[in-house]
């Protein structure tokens, strides 16, 4: 009788660790959409640079939402795309701790480091999952990746890096957003 209590309590631990180890080293794509399913919130900012232009600022706020078979949809990606967009499975995977820690410097969003932390491991063990901006001409051109990085259920970090160019110039935009549920 004590050993059946005894795996019944080990069994019963197993999700919860599983829960708390958060994304890393899930690998399978179907997992990974039907946890990230839902309505999302977004909270950072968004470096432009250029030859004569330099600023950061908030990220813009609108909708975001992935769907459990992977169709990503924001107010940015639907006004170039004109719809939900299917995230793929980053190969290779483009950030590691080291290019992370560069591009929430860049956004000045140091602090977004510290609301990820405590996942037990690294960016490089947890799934990337991108949109792949293919250039776009309507007067500006836009073209770049849209990565999504999940560290936890409700904690997602989302990278943008973007070329914006015109006859008159070339901008380049990167942007650090923590995404967490919509209540």
């Amino acid at each position: 009788m004590k050993r059946f209590l005894m795996a019944i309590a080990a069994a019963a631990l197993v999700p919860v660790t599983a829960v708390a180890d958060g994304f890393c080293g899930v690998s399978d794509p179907a997992v990974v959409y039907e946890r990230l399913a839902g309505s999302w919130v977004r909270e950072g900012s968004t470096s432009v640079e250029g030859s004569v232009t330099s600023f950061v600022r908030p990220a813009r706020m609108f909708a975001t939402e992935i769907d459990k078979d992977g169709q990503y949809y924001s107010g940015f990606v639907d006004s170039l795309m004109g719809e939900k967009v299917a995230l793929t499975w980053a190969a290779p995977k483009p950030y590691d701790v080291d290019r992370v820690d560069d591009v929430l410097d860049t956004t000045g969003r140091e602090d977004l480091a510290d609301l990820l932390s405590d996942t037990h491991c690294g960016p490089e063990a947890l799934p990337q999952l991108q949109i792949v901006l293919p250039e776009f001409e309507s007067g500006i051109s836009v073209f770049g990746t849209i990565t999504l990085v999940p560290y936890f259920d409700n904690r997602v970090l989302e990278i943008s890096e973007v070329t914006l160019k015109s006859d008159e110039t070339v901008l380049f935009m990167t942007e650090t957003v923590l995404l967490r549920p919509a209540e």
